[in-house]
């Protein structure tokens, strides 16, 4: 099975991210169709607590945690343990592989990561990703990587350790590639999606 687990944290009412998410999930429903991919499922994971949202009529499976409550500052780190708590919620099996995506990204069309995820049953990856940070990616593995879209078989995203208040996600998602086979990981030249990390500007990746 093929999850894709789209986080989303909606606060203060904000119309300029209603509008991002809309956009960047329909986006994301759209290229799954195009690609014709199957035996997939959508899940909308939502951290400040259960409730009627507009994401209920996104036809998608929502599921709404509180860790946006979470005694912490550390986004990444509340994004997470959302994950962590849909993989438990959903009993996703450790052979199940993932895409985590950031909802208010958006993908664009003929996306290189989209075309391997789409067959990811029929090789022997257990990752796609994009190493580096956002600003100064890299085309070889190191400690750091892009979470804004990412894909990894269920197995290996249950070992990721949770960061701590000063450390940053990314390296969590990096460091726990150390435990897969190089041949087993796809790096991607271009994740081909636009992101807005902190801000309301689109750039490609």
């Amino acid at each position: 099975m093929l999850y894709f687990i789209v986080t989303i944290s909606l606060f203060n009412e904000c119309i300029i991210r209603k509008k991002q998410y809309i956009n960047g999930i329909n986006k994301l429903k759209k290229i799954i169709q195009d690609l014709n991919i199957l035996n997939y499922k959508i899940i909308l994971v939502e951290n400040n607590g259960k409730r009627y949202t507009f994401l209920n009529m996104l036809d998608c499976e929502v599921y709404y945690t509180e860790n946006n409550f979470l005694q912490t500052n550390n986004k990444g780190r509340k994004e997470l343990q959302d994950i962590l708590d849909c993989i438990d919620k959903y009993n996703i099996n450790d052979s199940d592989f993932i895409v985590k995506m950031t909802g208010r990204y958006i993908l664009n069309d003929n996306s290189e990561f989209m075309n391997i995820v789409k067959n990811i049953h029929n090789t022997n990856y257990h990752c796609v990703i994009k190493y580096g940070p956002y600003n100064n990616a890299v085309n070889y593995k190191m400690n750091d990587c892009i979470t804004g879209l990412i894909g990894m078989s269920c197995y290996y995203i249950k070992l990721i350790e949770i960061p701590n208040e000063h450390e940053c996600v990314e390296w969590k998602w990096a460091e726990v590639t150390k435990l897969i086979d190089d041949k087993k990981i796809y790096l991607v030249n271009h994740l081909d999606i636009n992101i807005c990390p902190g801000s309301n500007n689109y750039f490609k990746v």
